[in-house]
């Protein structure tokens, strides 16, 4: 039985295996494979070994290129940006267009001589209308707002002053302090100091003296029984309100003129209610019949002339003893 076992030829398949005994440990050797490969196993019960795992090598990233740190970059050219906005903005960018609407309004002569100027905008230019002294217009021109100053030709007689005519060519300019024109001389007639100019709602006209209307003598057939003269009487305060009323209704007329192209208004505005009211408010009372003054030649009342198709004007005041005040 033995026999024929070991004298069996080996399997081709290698099924004749060789196993070591108990305690030779984990040794073993298959069979069907080259003799030279020896595959050691580890013991029963011992954990295998772990395979060797890669080795990462990370390196930290430089804070710093050349030596400076990224942010100072930043912060210099921030800093090189502001400085540039700050050298545009305060050396060279453009200085806005000025426009030129600290001119536009009612001008008088600081020397409180009456009349002057009336400067509203006209498209691209400024209107520029002159009244004299009894605030009679006497000239319209247009001006181009140059280099904040106004270039100009008016006539002497609106500018307060006495013995001169003609035009004069001048220069406005705009004191913003104080809110004032001054006029400087820059050719014509006049010599003169410059003059300068306040602003003021309304112009007025200089004081002219009243004019008496011309009455025959009566012959007296008796001598005439002569009483003192008060210096003050209720009659001269009359006729000073009246003076103030003809004053303001001739503002009324200047105002109306102004907006409707330089030309006075028609007899039917110079009435309470009508055209000129809106500028003339309150409408003045007669101080003889504490009533609103009407047309008429009454003490307290007044009569208003166009003349010329709107050119021109006259208005009176009737004042007590058969005098009137006539403006202009």
């Amino acid at each position: 039985m033995d026999e024929e076992i070991i004298g069996r030829p080996p399997d081709e398949t290698g099924a004749t295996r060789v196993l070591p005994s108990a305690d030779e440990g984990a040794t073993q050797v298959l069979g069907g494979e080259p003799d030279d490969i020896t595959r050691v196993m580890p013991a029963a019960g011992a954990a295998p070994p772990r395979p060797p795992q890669p080795t990462l090598m990370m390196s930290r990233p430089s804070s710093s290129r050349g030596g400076v740190p990224w942010w100072v970059w930043l912060v210099v050219a921030l800093l090189i940006a502001a400085g540039a906005a700050a050298v545009w903005y305060f050396y060279l960018r453009p200085a806005p267009p000025p426009s030129g609407d600290e001119f536009i309004g009612t001008w008088s002569p600081e020397a409180g001589t009456g009349g002057g100027l009336v400067i509203a905008r006209s498209g691209d230019q400024f209107r520029i209308t002159q009244y004299d002294r009894q605030l009679e217009s006497v000239g319209s021109t247009l001006a181009d707002l140059v280099a904040d100053q106004l270039e100009l030709t008016v006539q002497a007689s609106a500018l307060g002053l006495t013995g001169f005519s003609g035009e004069v060519q001048g220069i406005l300019t705009h004191d913003q302090a104080t809110d004032r024109l001054k006029l400087v001389f820059s050719s014509g007639d006049v010599r003169s100091e410059d003059l300068v100019f306040v602003r003021t709602e309304v112009l007025r006209p200089g004081s002219p003296s009243p004019t008496p209307t011309p009455t025959p003598s009566p012959s007296p057939s008796a001598s005439p029984t002569i009483s003192p003269t008060p210096s003050s009487s209720p009659s001269a305060a009359a006729d000073q309100q009246v003076r103030d009323a003809i004053a303001k209704l001739q503002v009324g007329i200047i105002t109306w003129a102004t907006n409707n192209n330089n030309l006075y208004p028609a007899p039917q505005e110079v009435v309470n209610g009508g055209g000129i009211s809106q500028y003339v408010n309150p409408w003045p009372t007669s101080p003889f019949t504490n009533q609103p003054m009407t047309p008429g030649t009454d003490p307290g009342d007044y009569t208003y002339e166009q003349i010329n198709g709107g050119q021109s004007y006259k208005l009176t005041g009737y004042l007590s003893n058969g005098l009137t005040y006539t403006v202009p």
